[in-house]
C-alpha cells in the first residue's frame, strides 16, 4: 500500500504546479508583447522572431492560446512589412512564409472563437499582404479580405482598430474599386476619438493602433500639402509612442524635406 503522506505530497505538488504553468505562459505572452512593440518600433527582425517564439510557448495554454496565436501572427505581419520595404527579390519566399504563418494562425483564432473580432481584423490585413505579394490571386484573396473585414465590423463596429484599418483601406484603395480618401480621413478621425475613449484593463488584450492613427492622419495631410497639420499629427504620434521608428526615421524626414522645399520656393 502506498504511503498516504506521499500521496498528500503529490497532490500538493500538482495543485501548486498548475497555477505556475499558467502564470509562466502569461508571462511569456506579456514579455512577447513588449518585444513585439520594440521590434516594430525599431524594425528589428530578431526581436520580432524572438517575440514570436515566446508567443508560441503559450499556444498550448487554453486560456491564452487565441491571443498567443494572434500576437504570433502580428509578429509575422510586422516582419512582412519590414521585408516588403527591402529591394531584394530573394526575400519573396521568406515573405510568403511569414504571410502564410500569419494567415494559418489567424484562421485558427477565428475557428477557436468565431466572435473574435480582432482575429478577423488582423486576418483581413494578412490577406491584404498576400494580395500584394501574389497579385495574380487578387480576385480570390480580395473576397477573403472583404469577408474578414466585414465580419470584424459586424462584431465590433466601434472597435478603434477595426475603424482604423477600414479607414486605411478606404484611403488607399483606388476610387474605381470603392476607395474614398475623404471617407478614409473621416474614419481616421473617428478611430482617434475611439482610441481616446478606450480603456484596456488586461494587458493580454490587444491595445495597438493609437499612435499609428496619428501617423496615418499625418500622411493624409502630407498628401494634401498641408504640412503644418501633418507635423502636428506626427508630433502627436510621438507623444503616444516616443520610439515610433516609422514616424521618426521615415515620415518626419520626408515632411522636413517637403518643408524645406516649400520654404525655398
Amino acid at each position: 500500500m502506498r504511503n498516504p503522506v506521499s500521496i498528500i505530497a503529490l497532490l500538493a505538488f500538482l495543485l501548486c504546479a498548475a497555477p505556475v504553468q499558467a502564470q509562466s505562459a502569461r508571462e511569456a505572452l506579456l514579455e512577447g508583447k513588449a518585444l513585439l512593440a520594440e521590434g516594430a518600433n525599431y524594425a528589428d527582425q530578431d526581436q520580432l522572431l524572438a517575440a514570436r517564439t515566446l508567443f508560441e510557448q503559450a499556444f498550448t495554454d487554453d486560456s491564452l492560446s487565441i491571443f498567443a496565436r494572434y500576437y504570433a501572427a502580428m509578429a509575422s505581419t510586422a516582419l512582412v512589412n519590414i521585408l516588403t520595404g527591402m529591394e531584394d527579390s530573394n526575400q519573396k519566399r521568406v515573405i510568403m512564409e511569414h504571410v502564410n504563418y500569419a494567415i494559418d494562425h489567424l484562421e485558427t483564432t477565428t475557428l477557436q472563437d468565431e466572435s473574435f473580432a480582432e482575429g478577423w481584423l488582423l486576418l483581413s490585413a494578412a490577406y491584404g499582404q498576400k494580395m500584394e505579394a501574389r497579385p495574380l490571386r487578387a480576385v480570390a484573396l480580395s473576397r477573403k479580405f472583404n469577408r474578414a473585414m466585414s465580419r470584424a465590423r459586424e462584431l465590433e463596429p466601434d472597435n478603434p482598430r477595426v475603424v482604423l484599418l477600414r479607414a486605411i483601406t478606404d484611403y488607399n484603395l483606388p476610387r474605381i474599386v470603392g476607395g474614398n480618401k475623404d471617407r478614409g480621413l473621416e474614419g481616421l478621425y473617428r478611430a482617434a476619438r475611439l482610441f481616446e475613449e478606450e480603456v484596456v484593463e488586461d494587458p493580454v488584450l490587444p491595445s495597438w493602433g493609437r499612435d499609428d492613427t496619428y501617423a496615418r492622419i499625418g500622411i493624409v495631410f502630407m498628401d494634401r500639402d498641408n504640412l503644418e497639420e501633418a507635423r502636428t499629427a506626427f508630433e502627436r504620434a510621438l507623444e503616444i509612442n516616443p520610439e515610433f521608428g516609422w514616424v521618426k526615421n521615415t515620415l518626419l524626414p520626408t515632411l522636413e524635406a517637403m518643408e524645406a522645399e516649400a520654404a525655398g520656393s
